[in-house]
């Protein structure tokens, strides 16, 4: 017998909720583990991202920005869907779990291997697109070529331990990756190779944690007692077509999904370089100059617009396997349970975290980076706001995959990149027009002949022509970078709503009307204080960036601290919320029964 509580979640008359004990406890500890893994993500990437601004000049971060964030986009696509369906199937059927990955690794070499040679041979034609005068851009991006390789047959691993709920194996490898990153990209960096120092270094953490996810998985699955094969040889074909099949699918939906995430860092830069008629003649590398400018002014607030986004990847790789289960039995009333739950939760972390961001974007750009990454506080507002919806976007359409129905999550990415695509080039190409249609063409600079002073003269004037064209645009960036946000923002906050909508009616999981109304009073009061408690830009040049940025911290504190209070002040935690704590902090290791199920003794 069950009651609906205030906020519309389904209890039992005991205090149980429909996810049995160890159920939560298997669940709750995985998500500690696995977001314990990204913390340390976290870490890492903010020593990287944050970190090269201050290494290397805005036009090389720009470059190493559009590097990543192209081979980030297929990558991607190559790790997400390889994980999913191999995660899929093992969690499915444990017992075949060595067939899966043997599969898995043949249709990598058929997919991979030729994903990667072809991306090394069109990226020139890519680096085109940004007036690649200093051919910098390409060869880094045929380097970065190999990454895409590593990551493809790496992610069968981390999928493999994955579904079978083995979280503290797949953290794992999550910390090691972490570690050997930082260390090979800004070590190369300290070292003094620049940007391309950055790349390489990615490239061998990329190589290394292949090699150690190999050797890894191969030694557990020789330890396994517990596996079968295929009865006959058409019944492996029809699995490795399964496979083949959804994982197709799921490289279409992470397609989608990661331009989502990228398009407006890879429209703004190509909209940005594309000379205007009544300036043809001027020097292209003017253009490309400003325009990796952009790149990197823009790309340093999405990394820190991305921040609480990473808090619920670990979510996504806990409640993948466990939807996917119970849509496979058939189980209802549990999918129902968990998708309801899993809303509840990440609508409170993704919710504050990207609120302290907003409310703090004119401070933490001005405190971490140079004057002119200032141009992107607004935009760095606006995508703080846009993250809540695609990081939403992403638990739900996680979902939908787990469930079974992976074109329904293609379908709603694919629209939902579309609206952005679109919205970009329309926002950014109209604000492009409107700041260079007054400006006055430079003139190219006289042939370097003549006496010696002469030539010094030409240059000078030719310089001072470059900056007093430059620095109007520069001044536009603003805007730019502005309206490269407010299309995003749509763009994900459609994509939410349709998922939303599709949960809603296919498992009758309404949304958490309770808490998101309880988030809209926490939004009040964070917006009270940001009143209240000012920190303008300009005290970093009275009190220095460290004390500065130690004051931002402090301000985000007692903002944080004030948004749970109201939390628990409106009751948003029940009963409910804390016997599934005590589940997940009580005594026993969630991957015992894992192991005892693989058959393996961990004495040996």
């Amino acid at each position: 017998m069950s009651e609906i509580s205030s906020d519309g979640e389904e209890k039992r008359q005991d205090g149980e909720t429909e996810v049995d004990a160890e159920t939560a406890k298997t669940a709750g500890r995985g998500f500690l583990i696995i977001t314990a893994a990204k913390v340390w993500f976290l870490i890492t990437s903010a020593v990287i991202q944050l970190g090269l601004p201050i290494l290397i000049s805005p036009e090389q971060f720009g470059i190493f920005k559009i590097v990543t964030e192209w081979v980030g986009w297929i990558n991607m696509v190559m790790i997400t869907g390889t994980l999913h369906a191999v995660s899929k199937l093992i969690s499915e059927q444990p017992e075949r779990a060595r067939v899966i990955v043997n599969m898995a690794v043949k249709m990598q070499c058929m997919l991979a291997v030729p994903i990667a040679i072809l991306y090394a041979l069109g990226s020139p034609l890519i680096a085109e697109h940004w007036y690649d005068a200093a051919e910098t851009l390409a060869p880094l991006m045929q380097l970065s070529a190999l990454i895409i390789l590593f990551y493809g047959f790496y992610a069968i691993f981390v999928g493999y331990f994955n579904g079978l709920k083995q979280f503290t194996r797949q953290a794992t490898l999550d910390f090691t990756f972490s570690t050997v990153k930082l260390l090979g990209i800004v070590g190369l960096v300290l070292l003094g190779f620049g940007v391309w120092g950055a790349v390489a270094g990615f490239v061998a953490a990329a190589g290394v944690i292949f090699t150690v996810a190999t050797i890894w998985v191969v030694i557990r699955m020789r330890k396994r007692t517990d596996q079968t094969t295929p009865e006959d040889e058409d019944e492996a074909k029809a699995a490795f077509r399964r496979l083949l099949s959804y994982l197709v699918l799921i490289m279409l939906y992470t397609f989608a999904l990661n331009g989502l995430m990228r398009i407006d860092m890879l429209v703004l830069p190509g909209v940005a370089s594309n000379i205007p008629p009544h300036l043809q003649g001027m020097e292209t590398d003017l253009f490309e100059l400003m325009s990796n400018i952009f790149a990197g002014v823009y790309g340093a607030s999405l990394n820190i617009a991305r921040i609480p986004y990473q808090g619920v990847i670990a979510v996504t790789f806990v409640i993948f396997p466990l939807i996917s289960e119970a849509t496979f039995h058939q189980d209802r009333e549990r999918t129902r349970e968990y998708i309801h739950s899993t809303l509840r939760y990440c609508v409170i972390m993704i919710g504050v975290g990207a609120m302290l961001l907003a409310f703090n974007a004119d401070a933490i750009v001005g405190g971490l980076y140079a004057e002119v990454y200032g141009h992107a506080s607004v935009a760095l507002a606006i995508l703080s706001v846009a993250i809540i919806f695609f990081a939403l976007l992403y638990v739900t359409a996680t979902m939908i995959i787990g469930s079974g129905h992976p074109k329904v999550a293609f379908g709603i990415m694919a629209i939902s990149l579309g609206i952005s695509a679109v919205l970009n080039y329309v926002f950014v190409n109209r604000v492009h027009r409107r700041a260079l249609e007054d400006m006055e063409p430079v003139t190219p600079p006289q042939a370097l002949e003549g006496e010696a002073t002469a030539i010094v003269a030409g240059a000078v004037d030719t310089a001072s022509a470059h900056a007093d064209f430059a620095g109007p645009w520069l001044a536009e960036s603003t805007t730019y970078m502005q309206w490269a946000a407010t299309a995003t923002l749509i763009a994900m906050a459609t994509g939410f709503v349709l998922s939303l909508v599709w949960l809603w009616l296919k498992f009758d999981a309404p949304p958490p009307w309770m808490t998101l109304w309880r988030m809209g009073l926490v939004a009040v009061v964070l917006w009270g204080i940001d009143l209240l408690i000012e920190l303008p830009v300009e005290m970093v040049a009275e009190y220095g960036n460290i004390p500065f940025l130690g004051l931002v911290v402090g301000k985000m504190t007692i903002m944080g601290v004030v948004a749970l209070v109201v939390l628990f002040a409106a009751r948003e935690f029940q009963a409910t919320d804390w016997e599934r704590l005590r589940a997940v902090i009580g005594r026993g290791s969630d991957e015992t029964s894992s192991e005892e199920k693989d058959g393996v003794d961990d004495e040996s």
